[in-house]
């Protein structure tokens, strides 16, 4: 995913930022949707990324690679596969079936796509995933405050050369307190969509959570 796709859930300013604050703010926003990419990767399996590289198909009684012709993506629970060709779509099913060893094999023809139920993980192999997830998060929040620091060490720098000045300073530092906030808020939502869909729920640890995660309907989409 990239920051169009995630568009809804960016910072947006209801007043001009200040220099300070607008570069601390896609300084945030850039670590943001890396965030959120890796979660959703988290727990997916690059040996199924791989699986079709040596795989053949015909078309137009021709030999041609099969992996021209898929998208591949992995999830904790499913592989689907987007095909570019009806012909391939229809070739993918018993391919993977017989000679991939997959038996849940479902087949969406007017999407050209094909899914394969995974195996359940065990109870640990979820725990594992589910603590990954809250380091992640974790994580991100450092991430901020550190890059917090270094604007506080710019501003500092610029007030020293007059080329900022205190009303300015103050402006600048509850901008980026505000800009804090939201992504804090968003990176904790997704935090616990992915908690969920490795686990099967999440469970709030306090007030605050609780209050947090009636609205994670805004992402779940995201994190299937």
């Amino acid at each position: 995913m990239d920051e169009s796709d995630l568009e809804k859930f960016l910072y947006k300013a209801s007043t001009e930022l200040l220099s300070y604050s607008d570069s601390f703010e896609s300084r945030a926003r850039d670590r943001f949707v890396t965030y959120v990419n890796e979660l959703v990767s988290l727990g997916s399996s690059d040996e199924y990324q791989k699986m079709f590289h040596a795989d053949k198909v015909m078309l137009n009684k021709k030999q041609r690679r099969l992996m021209d012709f898929i998208e591949v993506e992995t999830f904790i629970d499913r592989i689907e596969i987007t095909s570019l060709s009806e012909e391939v779509t229809t070739a993918l099913v018993p391919l993977i079936k017989d000679e991939k060893g997959f038996k849940l094999v479902t087949l969406e023809p007017a999407r050209n796509l094909v899914i394969v139920k995974l195996p359940p993980l065990n109870m640990n192999a979820k725990l594992e995933l589910a603590g990954a997830v809250e380091a992640k998060y974790k994580s991100y929040g450092k991430t901020l405050a550190a890059v917090k620091a270094q604007t506080g060490q710019q501003i500092r720098a610029g007030i020293n050369n007059e080329y900022i000045f205190g009303p300015d300073v103050a402006k600048a530092q509850k901008q980026i307190d505000s800009i804090i906030k939201h992504y804090m808020t968003y990176s904790q939502l997704f935090m616990m969509a992915k908690t969920e869909v490795i686990v099967g729920k999440y469970s709030p640890q306090s007030p605050e959570d609780k209050k947090a995660y009636a609205s994670v309907g805004k992402v779940r989409s995201f994190v299937k």
